[in-house]
């Protein structure tokens, strides 16, 4: 019975590394190669929860797209005092692995975010 306790262990770290292997090969693909521009960033909060970075930008394809980087510590409430520089893959635009945010003239530092869908304010019909 401990042996398939001890097969299952395996797996799990067969299956994270095979997730940080992945994660680490997109990075240097777009560190390499990726499409480079400037977004703006501002403050981002939906209900009750802790409050993130969003960043916006338009792709080569004139799109928008809004991701968010999550807070982790106090001092990241700094970067939003910084230019956001956005790393995506031309091939990949929908897909939030293949985007690396980064804050300065020149990142030293790349943070994975995740897309969201921001809506535009309604217009009220006129009475």
């Amino acid at each position: 019975m401990g042996w398939i306790f001890a097969i299952g262990l395996i797996l799990i770290a067969l299956l994270w590394f095979a997730t940080w292997l992945r994660r680490r090969a997109i990075r240097a693909l777009l560190l390499t190669s990726g499409a480079q521009t400037s977004g703006a960033s501002s403050m981002y909060r939906r209900g009750r929860g802790t409050p993130r970075i969003a960043v916006s930008y338009t792709d080569d394809t004139g799109a928008e797209r809004v991701i968010v980087k999550a807070l982790v510590s106090a001092g990241d409430a700094q970067l939003l005092e910084k230019p956001a520089v956005v790393l995506y893959h031309p091939k990949y635009l929908g897909r939030s692995d293949y985007v690396l945010l980064g804050f300065g003239k020149q990142p030293h530092r790349w943070f994975q975010g995740e897309f969201v869908r921001v809506s535009k304010p309604q217009s009220r019909p006129s009475r």
